[in-house]
């Protein structure tokens, strides 16, 4: 087991995120079943528990400052991969149903069988493109939250998103340094997709996370067939 360092208990504490003992020993079984199966599949290219804790856990659970309290919201975290930043969202947040997206197999097996050893009830993965998703009716626009962290370039992620958000509904983009370049690019697929930026902001991590909120429903046309969005981005 990796247990906190006093780093991450001193960030939380900066950022008014209070956890229970419970919930830090289930993030604890978390972070150690990520660091163990990595060594065999490629979830991460942190290894350091102290460093994982602030990169992958903090990082992830700052979020929560930016949530609806609200109980019973579907949430939907896309090329969740390790399952960041929805599985420790799901710890502390087991009011909230949580499907975790990514469309390699092995990867969701892995978040399967976490979640399992888990005992997280609220938490159900699928394995899958999200341009099928955004098509399929049980998941087309049936979404409160859509969150993704280091998934595609921003016009391209709009695109694989927004079609999976119910009106009002809210996607947090984690981005790197390149945010605003990023943003820049997007918008034409934020006027198509009918989303607006409603936040902009640096995270403790050294990242930026963008909140946008869908404001009318998406076109049927969106999401285009599998692959286009990344090869022809909206922009």
């Amino acid at each position: 087991m990796h247990s906190p360092p006093k780093l991450f208990h001193d960030a939380c504490a900066a950022q008014g995120l209070k956890l229970t003992p419970e919930q830090l020993d289930t993030l604890s079984r978390y972070l150690h079943r990520l660091l163990e199966v990595n060594q065999h599949l490629n979830l991460t290219a942190v290894r350091d528990p102290d460093t994982a804790w602030m990169r992958h856990i903090f990082d992830s659970i700052t979020l929560l400052t930016h949530m609806i309290g609200d109980p019973g919201q579907q949430a939907l975290d896309l090329g969740s991969g390790g399952g960041l930043p929805g599985m420790p969202l799901a710890i502390l947040r087991p009011d909230v149903s949580w499907t975790l997206v990514d469309s390699v197999a092995k990867k969701a097996r892995f978040l399967e069988e976490t979640a399992t050893t888990l005992g997280l009830k609220n938490v159900a993965v699928r394995s899958e493109r999200a341009e099928v998703l955004g098509r399929l009716p049980e998941t087309r626009e049936q979404f409160h939250l859509v969150t993704a962290r280091a998934v595609a370039r921003l016009p391209t992620l709009l695109e694989l998103t927004v079609p999976l958000l119910r009106i009002k509904g809210r996607l947090f983009a984690m981005k790197g340094e390149k945010a605003g370049e990023e943003l820049a690019e997007s918008g034409i697929a934020m006027e198509r997709l009918k989303v607006r930026l409603r936040l902009q902001e640096p995270t403790p991590e050294g990242g930026t996370l963008l909140i946008f909120k869908k404001h009318e429903a998406t076109a049927k046309k969106y999401p285009r067939p599998v692959g286009v969005p990344g090869k022809e981005p909206l922009l």
